[in-house]
């Protein structure tokens, strides 16, 4: 049986789960997948909260530039995803493969 693989990846603007095989864009599609997922109420929440604080990550006045964080920021947004990726890969269950891409 081949697992879905999702990545847990956060996009400026929003999306925060992807397909990251063809078994997972076969049956997802393209795009985030977070609604189409079985996770529970609580982890779309934290998700969307995780999202808009990675966005505040980002310097939006000139992309490029460094961004606003702190190293001990980035570090403990980086704690909180891995938290909830524990969340989700239980979640999920054994037919899904989810990885985290770091920012």
């Amino acid at each position: 049986m081949q697992r879905y693989r999702i990545r847990l990846m956060f996009e400026w603007g929003g999306g925060t789960l992807w397909c990251g095989n063809a078994a997972a864009s076969e049956r997802f599609d393209v795009g985030p997948v977070e609604d189409r997922l079985p996770i529970s109420e609580n982890s779309r929440k934290y998700l969307a909260e995780l999202s808009a604080l990675h966005d505040t990550a980002l310097n939006w006045e000139y992309p490029p530039d460094p961004g606003p964080w702190t190293s001990e920021e980035d570090e403990h947004f980086d704690a909180k995803a891995i938290e909830l990726l524990s969340v989700i890969r239980e979640e999920l269950g054994p037919e899904y493969e989810v990885v985290y891409k770091k920012l």
